[in-house]
Order: structure tokens, then C-alpha cells, then sequence
């Protein structure tokens, strides 16, 4: 019995599939345009679906960073 939860990847992570783009691209992209810094290891938990609570300004940094609505990158 397998844990399909694992093998889900999240809005997010499939954004950045998509797009070809790195979690280290987004991170710079995030701390260019916004001034915000998010360190390596958030951002892959957050990529991964391991920390699904984190600060709306984040996800906001994010989305902005993606050209996207911030519903876009939450899960449902």
C-alpha cells in the first residue's frame, strides 16, 4: 500500500514544472523584485506540500513572482 499524498505534487510544484523554472530561480526572483527572502529549505517545504500554513505575504511573494492570482499556487 502506497502513499499517493507523496506522490501528489502541489499547484505550486507543478507550476514550476511547467515553466521549467528552479525553487532557486523563484527565490531570487522573489528577493529581485519584492525584497522579500525566503530561505532554500522553506521554500522546498513549501514546494513539497510539507508546511501548508505559512504567512499570505509569502504566498503572495510568490504568486506575484509567477505573474499569478495567489489562488492559483494555494491548495484547495
Amino acid at each position: 500500500m502506497g502513499n499517493n499524498m507523496s506522490d501528489k505534487k502541489t499547484k505550486l510544484a507543478q507550476i514550476l514544472i511547467k515553466r521549467g523554472i528552479s525553487q532557486t530561480e523563484l527565490i531570487e526572483r522573489i528577493r529581485e523584485t519584492q525584497g522579500i527572502n525566503i530561505e532554500k529549505y522553506r521554500m522546498s517545504k513549501i514546494v513539497s506540500g510539507q508546511i501548508t500554513n505559512y504567512f499570505t505575504s509569502t504566498a503572495r511573494a510568490i504568486s506575484n513572482a509567477l505573474n499569478l492570482p495567489i489562488e492559483d499556487i494555494l491548495e484547495n
